[in-house]
């Protein structure tokens, strides 16, 4: 497999989730991996109890060994958290961060700090990293060149944002050489069961870690950042740069077996068995001109992975297939959804529309793939309960109005090496999009109208070719509803690329227009924001 620019490798650290017990504890202090060496051979096409199909994902560390030529920072027994460590670090190496070893009966005294501690422990390895990869002749042409990757699993994403947003987590000052922040499955807005978020006064094993009020607290955001008690899932910009913060949710609760099940029970629909969906998703935040509070979205995918496990979310080709094109790849593409109306047929809805009565809520499913590639990189689906959703009084509030009323759907990230052809000069994506019927209410009641259960507004795909070969990048798209028979596109409309900010060459938003729907009608387009990346 061919690789990335050198320049686009940096070490990773690795940053495992929570243990509940005493024997996980001791159990991930045993693995030298925690759990970033395991793999799987099965996956769920489907959601619900179907029959697994095979497919074999050795792990994320031999995954990054293999195909981008990563080593593991062992050496003789030894590694970054034994005293006497003190070899050259090579700059494509992985760490593991061993956290938990102090709170393990096996090499601690059993005592589970608080999760400062663990995040000021991150702040020490990354230091320690920082002066055994300078040790490596070539590594950086100069100290203040060094930089790093966090990768994190569940509680370990909360590690690194302490780490990254509490400056008291940080007392060896390295949070600026900080890249970019991977993060699979993190309860970054807390976890929830039966509805209510896990209270503050459970204590033992530092299960309120996940409470927001406490959040809010170790993470930094009180009380300058935290707006709102319940929502603490905000990375302030000066911590770091929300456009280097990946979240990969996962949106398959069926296949989470902790607790025989117990767990997925009581946090319910919507989640991957234990994180909420949308309490696995980071928002970044600045301070605008006029001292208001500005948030933007971090680039986030979803996939039908569970929280751990055989069907897990860091032991998943889609996982890794999202992680090493967002720490390694050349391009980026946000996807939007713009929504400028939904209009309603003469008759009963029409009329409640009118009188501002009618209200529903439309998922908006979608599924996004790369040329010649097996997996999906973000799946959206109604009945994984993972769909955009806009609300129609939302709709009809805007309508007419700017900015448009917009959800930002998911993010691409894509790479030259991953090409099947070199030789071609285009990247590819495509993006299915269905906006689903709804159940119609006017003034609370459910309406009666004719529909047909599972049916959409609009469905279709959309294929789009970026040429970045040449400056000013050129694009054209092509729906799959518009094919010829052989599948080949009858016609490549071409895709007009605009700077986002006047003066500027990047980033460049492009739209296509969507406008279908018989009776019901949406008028919108997908936006995309394509830029380099690196």
């Amino acid at each position: 497999m061919r690789t990335a620019n050198p320049d686009s490798y940096h070490p990773i650290v690795y940053i495992r989730g929570f243990a509940m017990n005493k024997s996980d504890i001791d159990e991930t202090t045993a693995d030298p991996f925690c759990g970033f060496n395991s793999g799987s051979t099965v996956y769920r096409a489907r959601p619900g109890n179907t029959e697994a199909a095979r497919f074999v994902f050795e792990s994320p560390v031999v995954r990054l060994v293999a195909n981008h030529e990563y080593v593991n920072v062992v050496s003789e027994g030894t590694d970054l958290a034994s005293p006497g460590f003190n070899e050259p670090v090579p700059r494509r190496s992985i760490v593991i961060f061993h956290y938990y070893d102090p709170a393990s009966t096996l090499l601690g005294n059993g005592v589970v700090p608080p999760i400062e501690d663990f995040a000021a422990q991150l702040s020490v390895l990354i230091a320690r990293l920082r002066d055994l990869v300078l040790l490596t002749k070539g590594a950086y042409d100069a100290p203040e060149q060094f930089r790093c990757f966090l990768v994190a699993h569940s509680m370990g994403g909360l590690v690194a944002r302490a780490f990254l947003q509490n400056p008291r987590c940080d007392p060896q000052n390295v949070r600026k050489t900080v890249k970019k922040l991977f993060t699979y499955a993190t309860p970054h807005n807390g976890i929830e069961f039966s509805g209510f978020n896990v209270p503050s006064f459970l204590t033992n094993r530092q299960i309120n870690t996940f409470n927001r009020s406490v959040m809010g607290k170790y993470l930094g955001l009180v009380p300058a950042w935290q707006t709102q008690t319940d929502d603490v899932a905000r990375c302030p910009a000066d911590a770091l740069d929300p456009a280097n913060i990946f979240t990969l949710i996962g949106t398959n609760r069926l296949d989470y077996e902790v607790g025989m099940g117990l767990s997925r029970t009581f946090v319910g629909k919507g989640s991957d068995g234990l994180v909420r969906i949308q309490n696995a998703d980071l928002k970044g935040v600045t301070v605008d001109a006029t001292g208001n509070q500005v948030e933007t979205p971090c680039a986030k995918a979803f996939v039908y992975r569970s929280h751990s496990g055989y069907f897990g979310i860091v032991n998943s080709e889609e996982g890794y297939q999202n992680l090493q094109r967002f720490l390694f790849g050349d391009y980026r593409v946000d996807v939007w959804l713009e929504v400028n109306d939904i209009t309603m047929p003469t008759g009963d809805l029409a009329n409640a529309d009118a009188a501002g009565t009618l209200e529903a809520k439309y998922p908006v499913d979608v599924i996004i793939s790369l040329r010649n590639k097996r997996w999906f990189l973000t799946r959206r689906i109604a009945e994984e309960d993972s769909s955009a959703v806009f609300e129609h009084r939302d709709v009809r509030a805007q309508r007419g109005k700017t900015p448009v009323l917009e959800k930002a759907l998911s993010t691409i990230f894509m790479a030259n090496w991953g090409k099947r052809d070199p030789k071609n000069p285009t990247v590819a994506y495509r993006v299915q999009l269905a906006v689903r019927t709804p159940d119609f209410q006017i003034g609370g009641r459910d309406a009666d109208v004719d529909h047909f259960e599972g049916s959409s507004i609009y469905a279709d795909a959309v294929i789009v070719e970026l040429d970045t070969t040449q400056m000013p990048w050129t694009a054209s798209y092509w729906w799959e509803s518009e094919q010829t028979a052989t599948g080949a596109p009858s016609t490549k409309t071409p895709l007009k690329l605009q700077p986002l900010h006047a003066g500027t060459t990047s980033p460049l938003v492009a739209r296509i227009p969507i406008k279908g729907g018989s009776g019901i009608e949406f008028q919108g387009a997908l936006k995309f924001i394509a830029s380099p990346w690196a």
